[in-house]
């Protein structure tokens, strides 16, 4: 049974499609497709595909904080260890793979952020 806040959003989207209809932007429906329009919208957010879509978020968003955690600690470990230069006595292998390995942290962080944003 719909609650009063359902029922009422209904309303205000039932009145809000004939609104969109008097201005031309929407075609002409009669009063029982709008009110069905405006019931499906109430039960938006509510089934287990948003529930799927809410997890992902929040898997994604932690995942996000996690390599942000591990680019700001690699980016730390860069600035000790000096400016990273082959005459400060460092490796030159090391410093080519912790850049490159900073480089795809990032890219991976960037492609979760897009996923995310994707997703709302």
């Amino acid at each position: 049974m719909p609650s009063k806040t359902d029922d009422d959003l209904t309303a205000l989207l039932t009145k809000l499609y004939t609104m969109q209809e008097d201005v031309g932007a929407k075609p002409k429906t009669d009063a029982d497709e709008k009110k069905r329009k405006a019931e499906n919208v109430a039960q938006m957010g509510k089934g287990r595909a948003a529930k799927k879509t809410g997890s992902r978020f929040l898997e994604l968003k932690s995942s996000i904080v996690d390599r942000l955690k591990t680019i700001h600690q690699m980016l730390e470990e860069d600035a000790n260890r000096g400016k990273s230069s082959v005459a400060g006595g460092n490796n030159p292998k090391e410093i080519i793979a912790a850049q490159a390995e900073l480089r795809e942290q990032i890219r991976q962080a960037q492609d979760e952020g897009k996923e995310l944003d994707g997703l709302y």
